[in-house]
């Protein structure tokens, strides 16, 4: 009985066996052309080759435009935009053809560019996009377009335009799309003038109000080791001009002058030398006693300490313009950073520099 049905199913899986093996020999291989380009997008005037396969001999290919008023082909394939419009290039074989898709559109060529920003002032670590626009706004022959940065230490840009500021210093953002070059100019700085900019040239001395440090805060544009305001005054002086961050700083008779101020505490000033060379610089101060002071440039203490004599009150202002040889600071063209620092509690009114 066992070898009945053993002999039974021997047989049903040959028979299956057999019937896949006919259906394996019924399936055929599809026939198709194949075309290099599957759609097209085209200026009207452009041409463009286009090929069919295989190319092996086993057809042969008729080339055909459904509307010849759009684009025409040659018999090898060569198609030519006529005008605006839509329309399908046709490749045929005996029963077989193949269809490519093609828009013809007139060529808009781009003019120029205008960008949303040519110069940015930004804190390290601040990022800003800049926007591109197109002229005219509807051009569609847009050639490739780069951004770069002239000194990467100091800024970089992505393919999208986002400028990261990364440390002090001044440098241009590069936009450039085929021969059109634009540049943003990108000013990274900790601080800012307060109404500034403080120009210092050969033209005429500069005198640099002392309550006109820059914007930025404590520990970056001043430091006060106190922060309550003991003039009363409640910084209205530096709030009425924008500066919110400055009210520790005891700014007498709005902007006159500044006063309780101790050993150690310091003002931060930005300025400008479009004349470069020897400049004298003069401290306005009072104090009944004494008191004193050094100037940094550029965080370099350049005078050593500075004596300020006794002027008979906290309101007797005179200047401090000796020693000449230590109050002469020597300054390149180009920005700086002028830091007074108390070394000695005084009054301190103004700053003036003098082109030797």
């Amino acid at each position: 009985m066992k070898t009945k049905f053993l002999k039974y199913g021997l047989c049903f899986l040959l028979i299956c066996y057999v019937a896949g093996c006919d259906d394996y020999a019924q399936k055929t291989i599809e026939e198709n052309i194949y075309v290099n380009q599957p759609e097209l997008s085209l200026f009207v005037g452009e041409t463009v080759q286009l090929t069919a396969s295989p190319t092996d001999g086993t057809y042969q290919y008729t080339w055909s435009s459904e509307d010849p008023t759009v684009a025409s082909v040659s018999s090898n394939g060569v198609v030519e935009v006529i005008s605006e419009g839509f329309t399908n290039i046709v490749v045929s074989s005996g029963n077989l053809s193949t269809k490519v898709p093609l828009t013809a559109v007139i060529r808009i060529p781009l003019k120029n560019v205008v960008i949303s920003e040519s110069m940015l002032e930004l804190l390290p670590g601040n990022k800003k996009t800049v926007l591109i626009t197109y002229v005219p706004e509807n051009a569609n022959d847009i050639p490739a377009y780069s951004w770069s940065s002239e000194n990467p230490d100091i800024a970089t840009v992505s393919v999208g335009g986002e400028i990261t500021a990364v440390d002090e210093g001044v440098t241009n953002i590069v936009y450039r799309i085929g021969d059109i070059e634009e540049k943003i100019a990108v000013d990274i700085a900790y601080t800012r003038p307060f109404k500034g900019p403080h120009i210092l040239s050969a033209t005429a001395p500069y005198e640099l109000p002392a309550a006109n440090f820059d914007f930025g805060g404590q520990g970056t544009a001043f430091h006060d080791s106190d922060a309550t305001d003991s003039s009363g005054q409640n910084g209205n002086y530096r709030v009425s001009n924008g500066d919110n961050n400055s009210t520790a700083v005891d700014i007498e008779g709005f902007g006159l002058n500044i006063g309780w101020t101790s050993p150690g505490e310091w003002l931060l000033y930005t300025v400008e030398v479009t004349d470069e060379g020897d400049y004298l610089v003069e401290a306005q101060v009072a104090v009944p006693g004494t008191g004193s002071f050094r100037i940094e440039v550029d965080g370099v203490n350049v005078t050593g300490t500075i004596g300020v004599p006794d002027t008979g009150g906290w309101g007797s202002f005179t200047w401090v313009s000796i020693p000449e040889d230590k109050l002469t600071l020597n300054l390149t063209e180009g920005r700086h950073k002028i830091k007074y620092y108390f070394e000695g509690g005084h009054n301190f009114r103004s700053l003036k520099f003098s082109k030797k």
